[in-house]
C-alpha cells in the first residue's frame, strides 16, 4: 500500500526547521538543482561476510565492483544492533539514547527531531522510502506499536514487507521510471531503500541457485516432525544444548545464502540508475543498520551485544563519476546525515547533529574525531581505530580489545592497556554524560573504580 504523508502533517518543529532553512538559501553560484540521493539499506549485514571486506567467500562480487566505483570505508560502526535505534540514528544523526521512552512503545522518529527526508522535503526534494522491513514502517504494527518512520516521505511503500530483494526492486524501478525525464527530472529524488535480506530466517527465494547451504530451508529448521536446534537457536538468539558445529556452520552457510540473493539482485537496480542517467547526478549511499552474531561471544543474531560482530557494517557513498577510493579512517552510520547535507549544500545550521561530515575526510584525507560510540540495553561501546572499550552499565564489568592484534574481540587487555582503559574510559563517560545525563556518567566512572580494584585484587594490577 502506498502511503503518502500530506504536507499539512509535518509537525511544528518542522516548520522552524523551514525557517531555519528559509534563512539560510544557496549561494548564487550553487547548481540550479540539488543532486539526488539514492539510499540503499540492507538489513542485517555484517562487513566482513562481503568480499571486499576480505571473506573467503565469494558473497558479494556485484556489490564488491559497485564499491570500487565508491567512496569506500572499511572501518564504520553502526550506533547500535538492532533496526529500531539504529535507523532512527542513521536517519537523524541523533546517538539511540535520543529516542528512549517514547510514549505507546513508539520506535519511529521522535516529532521533535527531524529526519532527513523532511529536511530534503522542505528544499524541494521528491522524497519516497520502499521498505522491507517490518519495523521502518508508516503504519503501525505489532513490531512497532508507534511507527513513525515515515514523516517526511511523500510515498512510504509497504508492500514489501518480510518480502525479498526482488518486490523493493521492482517497486524502486516504478519510482525511478515514473518521470519520462529521469534524473533530470523537474525535482530532486530522495529514494529511501530498505532492503530485508540477509535478515531471518534466512530463507532466500526457491529460484536462488545456492552455492554455501544445501538442502530445503524447512529441513534446516524442522527434523523429524520436531523443532531442530539450529531453528532454536536462530528464533530465540541464544545457543542450544543440542546443537552440534556442523548446525552453527549451516545457519552460517544460509546467511551467506541471503548475502549472495541480495547481490544477484542488485544489477537490476544498478542497471535502471545508469539507464536513468541518476548514476551521473546523484549520491549513491550504501549502509546496513547493524551485523549479525554467530556465537562469537555467546549469542545468536542481533539486538544484544556491541561486539563487531554486531555493529561493524559496510559503508560507501558512489558519486557522480564513479572513481573509486578506499579509507581507512573510522567512521560511524551517524555521519551520513550530515555528509549528504554538506555534499548536497543543504544547510545545516540549527539542526543538532550528532554525526559529523566525511566531506573533509573525503576530498582532502582529513579524518574528524576518531571515535564510534554503540549502545545495546546496558552496554556501550567506544572504538579510536584501534582499541575498543566496552562497558555493561548493569555491572561493573569493563572490556579492552587491541583490534589491530585481535579483530575477533577475544582477549581484553585491560590489564596491560591502563592508559588507554582510561583515556577511552574518559571518552565514554563524557560521551554518557552528554547523551544520558551526569547521573549515568557517574556511574559509569564509580564502576570504573570498582573494576580496577577488582583487577588489582587479582594480582593484575599494582
Amino acid at each position: 500500500m502506498i502511503r503518502k504523508t500530506p504536507v499539512a502533517t509535518l509537525c511544528l518543529p518542522v516548520l522552524t526547521l523551514a525557517l531555519v532553512l528559509a534563512c539560510s538559501p544557496r549561494g548564487a553560484d550553487a547548481p540550479a538543482r540539488p543532486r539526488n540521493v539514492i539510499f540503499i539499506l540492507v538489513d542485517t549485514l555484517r562487513a566482513d561476510h562481503l568480499g571486499i571486506y576480505g571473506y573467503h567467500r565469494d558473497t558479494s562480487p556485484h556489490l564488491d565492483a559497485f564499491a570500487r566505483t565508491s567512496t569506500f570505508f572499511q572501518d564504520a560502526r553502526s550506533q547500535a544492533p538492532c533496526t529500531f535505534p539504529s535507523v532512527n540514528s542513521i536517519l537523524t544523526s541523533r546517538y539511540p539514547t535520543a529516542f528512549l521512552g517514547q510514549p505507546n512503545g513508539a520506535m519511529g522518529i521522535p516529532e521533535k527531531i527531524p529526519a532527513l527526508a523532511e529536511i530534503l522535503r522542505l528544499q524541494g526534494y521528491r522524497t519516497v522510502a520502499v521498505s522491507a522491513s517490518a519495523v521502518v514502517r508508516n503504519t503501525p504494527s505489532q513490531h512497532n506499536p508507534g511507527a513513525g518512520f515515515g514523516r517526511g516521505f511523500e510515498v512510504f511503500q509497504e508492500e514489501c514487507v518480510w518480502k525479498s530483494a526482488a518486490c523493493v526492486n521492482r517497486q524502486a524501478l516504478e519510482h525511478l521510471r515514473r518521470d519520462p525525464d529521469g534524473a533530470a527530472a523537474e525535482r530532486p529524488l530522495f529514494l529511501y531503500l530498505h532492503y530485508l535480506d540477509p535478515h531471518g530466517p534466512y530463507n532466500p527465494p526457491s529460484g536462488h541457485v545456492r552455492r554455501f547451504a544445501t538442502g530445503r530451508p524447512e529441513k534446516v529448521f524442522i527434523r523429524n516432525g520436531n523443532p531442530n536446534p539450529i531453528g532454536d537457536m536462530l528464533y530465540k538468539g541464544a545457543p542450544d544444548p543440542g546443537a552440534t558445529p556442523a548446525d552453527l556452520q549451516h545457519l552460517r552457510d544460509l546467511y551467506d545464502e541471503e548475502i549472495a540473493y541480495f547481490d544477484s539482485q542488485l544489477p537490476e537496480l544498478l542497471r535502471a540508475l545508469e539507464e536513468g542517467g541518476w548514476l551521473d547526478d546523484s549520491i549513491v549511499v550504501f549502509a546496513s543498520d547493524h551485523g549479525e552474531e554467530f556465537l562469537e561471544h555467546g549469542h545468536i543474531k542481533h539486538c544484544r551485544t556491541v561486539y563487531d560482530a554486531a555493529i561493524k557494517t559496510p559503508l560507501f557513498f558512489r558519486f557522480p563519476g564513479g572513481v573509486g577510493r578506499t579509507l581507512t579512517a573510522p567512521v560511524q552510520n551517524l555521519d551520513i546525515v550530515p555528509t549528504l547535507l554538506d555534499y548536497l549544500e543543504v544547510p545545516a545550521a540549527g539542526l543538532t547533529l550528532e554525526g559529523e561530515s566525511l566531506r573533509p575526510l573525503i576530498e582532502r584525507n582529513q579524518p574528524g574525531d576518531p571515535h564510534q560510540f554503540s549502545f545495546s540495553g546496558p552496554y556501550r561501546s567506544v572504538a579510536d581505530g584501534r582499541f575498543k572499550l566496552i562497558q555493561d552499565l548493569a555491572g561493573a564489568d569493563f572490556w579492552l580489545y587491541d583490534l589491530q592484534q585481535d579483530p575477533g574481540e577475544t582477549k581484553s587487555v585491560l590489564a596491560a592497556e591502563r592508559r588507554t582503559f582510561h583515556a577511552l574510559r574518559e571518552t565514554l563517560g563524557a560521551w554518557l554524560a552528554r547523551t544520558e545525563g551526569t547521573g549515568r556518567a557517574d556511574e559509569s566512572l564509580r564502576k570504573a573504580r570498582a573494576a580496577e580494584e577488582k583487577l588489582r585484587s587479582l594480582g593484575y594490577l599494582e
